[in-house]
């Protein structure tokens, strides 16, 4: 059962369904859960990992069959892209902690993170074709801000694996980890973004950078203006 902890002022989502953590859902934790969640403690960050060994496998294909029989398929996958929308939107850095495979929903999981580090064993796929399939949890739309056109289309359509230093080249991967360590790198890496910082600068930062990779230059910057503004009146000069 996926769950939700805290470690200090970072939220931890674990995929917990050995021993690959498969999903069954589209909708693989509840988005209002992880809203309240995180916004009744003020937490600073998010860390997505997986229990035991891997990331994610991915969709448990035998689900998404069932799904598409009993005509839930649809609205399901709709609650898993608006799950995965919320994550990329949120203005707290997302980690993902990557361990061994990285498949088809858990990849697309952890493209809708902020930064993404790897163990250099970890392995990649989009494999989805290789069953007559594609990716169908914002998949298709998340690559294009990694790879060329040309890229992403070997890279669905031939189903390949890459292994981490691969994935890392071509931008998939943010940083790369020693085997077993993505998780504790991941929590380095978010206490020393956040510790000591109150919420609302942690908050203005990251929608600040996300808005320099959605809006045009002129309101980027504008909205630059407005929130270093807000921030202004509450300057520490003792650091």
């Amino acid at each position: 059962m996926n769950s939700l902890d805290i470690i200090a002022d970072i939220a931890i989502l674990t995929l917990n369904n050995p021993p690959d953590n498969s999903l069954t859902e589209p909708e693989f934790i509840s988005k209002h859960e992880l809203n309240d969640f995180i916004s009744e403690k003020c937490l600073k960050a998010l860390i997505i990992k997986g229990a035991g060994r891997h990331f994610s496998s991915g969709a448990d294909l035998q689900s998404v069959k069932k799904m598409a029989e009993n005509g839930s398929l649809e609205s399901k996958l709709n609650n898993g892209k608006e799950l995965l929308e919320y994550i990329y939107g949120m203005n707290i850095p997302v980690i993902a902690a990557i361990e061994g495979v990285c498949f088809g929903g858990g990849l697309e999981i952890a493209l809708s993170s902020h930064i993404r580090i790897a163990s250099h064993k970890a392995l990649l796929a989009f494999p989805e074709s290789n069953h007559n399939l594609m990716p169908g949890l914002t998949g298709t739309y998340a690559v294009k801000r990694f790879l060329t056109m040309g890229k992403s289309l070997n890279m669905l359509l031939c189903g390949d694996i890459l292994a981490a230093d691969a994935a890392y080249k071509l931008g998939l991967i943010d940083f790369l980890s020693d085997a077993k360590n993505s998780f504790d790198d991941a929590l380095i890496m978010a206490k020393k973004m956040t510790e000591d910082k109150p919420v609302k600068t942690i908050n203005n930062i990251v929608t600040a950078i996300k808005n320099a990779y959605v809006f045009d230059k002129s309101e980027a910057l504008q909205e630059e203006t407005r929130l270093f503004c807000e921030l202004a009146g509450n300057i520490d000069l003792d650091e």
